[in-house]
């Protein structure tokens, strides 16, 4: 990986900061929750104590006695079917002792009109209808008995049919009103829908189920307020436009919603719905990142009703067991958080006195939060624009710096990869003059070359010197020998002289050897180059190869077009000599040798092959250096690893360069010389 892309890297985790400032506004968002929860209970509190004691005594005296009104938007049809009914799951439900028989019942107010709708379940396998149609005596039918009290007095009515349909219900006594009904029968039972007059102010109902027989048993079934056929307990038909509510909707908060319930969850007052301020509506987006923001594990809003008539939420009873309720949830659509308390209410003289007080009932407190939307989003905007601005900074300014360091890095190392040339000369480094790190590895760097130019420099000129050193030596070192040669030696001292004889001419080997490395070198600036066709030459020198080693199998392959190339005739001769020496000292004379000449691109390449050898695969690179051989030393003859070394130095005259590679299969060797052509 580069040094850039390390650096780009790295700053990614400037994103971090985003990341952290997400977690910030969320813990914001936390507190500001609780402290407007903290509020709302404040508030739901304050309504509990300042609520009038006639009030109190309402709720504690209407425990368990109410039949709310709902506040019907449209006159329901009277066709036994209650779709048209809101929030039909919010109802009152009674059962018979036995529960084998239960009743459904809801109430609804639409203008001046009071109406009532029954859902009366028997898992009988008698019907309601069917049973009435063999039976003529009224104490004995099947259906709903009904009880109504008002102004006028009190009514009872026997509602009953033989076939579903619209009914006209009269009074048992013939002295009170007509009531319009409805009845539907189902495969659970059946249901009824009745239109009751504006002035009704208390009910009296029960369902009363067909006699069926059991083993030994014969029964009537009854579910309701009613004792058997007889009037029971009564229903106060409570409508939410009373006092209460108006006092509920002066008194709570602004913006709020509030609910007074009885102990068991009924709505007694209600202030009605809140009318939400258009201009706070979020957009898509910012709806989005709120409910990103926002708790993941608060709950969805369900929808709510228009105007609930009881509560059963776990809010709601912990307020109606003594403790305090809270809920937040979330609007799926609008992303809006909202803020339900439930707070209970207890005796008054309980309460005062500081004895068990009891719960009689609770307040209901419900607040949009869309002050804590608005401020979380503004937060979180401008907290994101912030942060996105300092990682575009930062990313942008390690990017600069990055691409900096890196230019200065590669300048520096083309510099050095390119400062000593050929001969060993040193040119300067950039850098040098840098007070940074950098400047400390080019200064250090450029005393390196230096020290190896002036190494390099001294061992080209020691093989002169040994070489002009050692003649001397050497010539007095052979006369002696000579002079010693020509007295009378016994057998054993003739063997020691012929060794250091032996011993002299292999010094003199090694001193011609340098001697012609040194002059080579220094023809190389003298020499005469020429174009020429490298085909004809190398035609030339396998004649003279071939006379001079008649034993051996030499072949040359050459391309049917000439390859011309401007070069140093002499010198690429002396190393095709040394190439063809060093194939024909490696191998026996039952080995062939291949010398050939071919064009690859701008390139001549003369290659020697012979086959019989392989070269060791770790010293390929080392082959070409001075002083290394891989002759095996019990052969004989003088060779002192010159012979490739010139060929490698012949190569770099012209711009070229020369591999050696082992034949597929092990076959031989193959030494190629690269010639560029111009």
């Amino acid at each position: 990986m580069k040094l850039r892309t390390k650096l780009v890297a790295l700053s990614l985790l400037t994103l971090l900061l985003p990341w952290s400032g997400w977690k910030l506004v969320q813990e914001l968002e936390n507190f500001l929750r609780e402290a407007e929860e903290t509020a709302l209970l404040a508030s739901a509190r304050m309504v509990t104590r300042v609520l009038p004691p006639q009030y109190q005594s309402e709720l504690e005296l209407a425990r368990g006695q109410i039949l709310p009104l709902r506040q019907l938007t449209a006159e329901p049809v009277l066709d036994g079917y209650v779709s048209d009914w809101p929030e039909f799951d919010q109802r009152l439900t009674f059962e018979s002792p036995e529960e084998d028989l239960k009743l459904d019942l809801l109430a609804g107010r639409y203008r001046k009109h009071y109406y009532l709708a029954l859902k009366v379940s028997d898992p009988g396998n008698i019907a309601a209808t069917t049973f009435n149609t063999g039976t003529s005596d009224p104490a004995e039918r099947a259906g709903v008995i009904l009880y109504l009290q008002s102004k006028r007095g009190q009514f009872s009515y026997m509602i009953s049919t033989e076939a579903p349909g619209p009914l006209t219900v009269n009074s048992q006594r013939d002295r009170g009103i007509r009531l319009e009904a409805a009845w539907v029968d189902d495969a659970e039972g059946y249901t009824l829908e009745i239109s009751l007059p504006g002035d009704v102010e208390r009910v009296g109902i029960g369902a009363v189920a067909p006699a069926f027989t059991m083993p030994g048993v014969s029964r009537e079934r009854y579910a309701g307020t009613l004792h058997g056929r007889q009037q029971g307990g009564w229903l106060e038909l409570v409508s939410r436009d009373d006092a209460v509510a108006q006092w509920l909707a002066k008194t709570a908060p602004e913006n709020s919603r509030a609910w007074l319930v009885q102990a068991d969850g009924w709505v007694m007052a209600d202030s009605g719905p809140v009318r939400s301020a258009g201009s706070s509506e979020l957009t898509w987006a910012e709806r989005m990142v709120y409910q990103a923001v926002a708790d993941s594990d608060m709950p969805p809003r369900e929808r709510p009703a228009t105007w609930p008539v009881r509560f059963e939420g776990a809010a709601a009873a912990d307020a109606l067991r003594g403790m305090d309720g809270t809920l937040w949830n979330q609007d799926i659509e609008s992303a809006a958080v909202y803020n339900f308390v439930a707070v209970p209410v207890f005796t008054q003289e309980n309460s005062s006195t500081g004895g068990n007080s009891e719960v009689i009932g609770a307040v209901l407190l419900e607040t949009r939060s869309e002050g804590l939307l608005l401020m979380t989003n503004r937060a979180l905007g401008r907290f994101a624009l912030i942060a996105l601005l300092l990682v575009a900074v930062l990313t942008a300014g390690l990017w600069l710096f990055a691409s900096r360091l890196s230019r200065r890095v590669q300048r520096l190392s083309r510099a050095v990869s390119h400062a000593m040339d050929s001969s060993g000369q040193v040119s300067g480094l950039p850098l040098t003059a840098s007070g940074d790190e950098l400047g400390d590895l080019a200064r250090n760097t450029q005393k390196l070359l230096k020290a190896v130019a002036e190494h390099t420099g001294y061992l080209q000129k020691l093989a002169g010197r040994l070489s002009h050193e050692l003649k001397t030596p050497i010539a007095i070192t052979r006369s002696s020998l000579d002079n010693l040669a020509s007295q009378g030696l016994d057998q054993p001292a003739q063997q020691f002289l012929a060794r250091a004889q032996e011993g002299l001419d292999r010094q003199a080997a090694i001193v011609a050897a340098m001697s012609e490395a040194q002059r080579l070198e220094e023809s190389v600036k003298t020499t005469d180059w020429d174009t020429l066709d490298l085909g004809e030459m190398l035609g030339h020198c396998t004649d003279a190869y071939r006379s001079v080693n008649p034993q051996r199998t030499i072949n040359l392959s050459l391309p049917d077009d000439p390859c011309m190339a401007h070069c140093a005739p002499d010198l690429v001769a002396q190393a095709l000599d040394k190439l063809v020496d060093n194939a024909i000292s490696l191998s026996g004379e039952d080995c062939a040798i291949d010398i050939s000449l071919r064009r690859e691109g701008t390139d001549c390449l003369i290659s020697v092959a012979n086959t019989g050898t392989r070269l060791p695969d770790v010293v390929h690179e080392r082959l070409f250096d001075s002083l290394v051989s891989l002759r095996d030393k019990r052969a004989g003859g003088q060779h002192l690893g010159l012979g490739l070394h010139i060929v490698r130095l012949v190569a770099e005259v012209h711009d070229g360069s020369v591999s050696a590679r082992n034949l597929a299969g092990d076959r031989g060797v193959e030494f190629t010389i690269y010639l560029p052509v111009s």
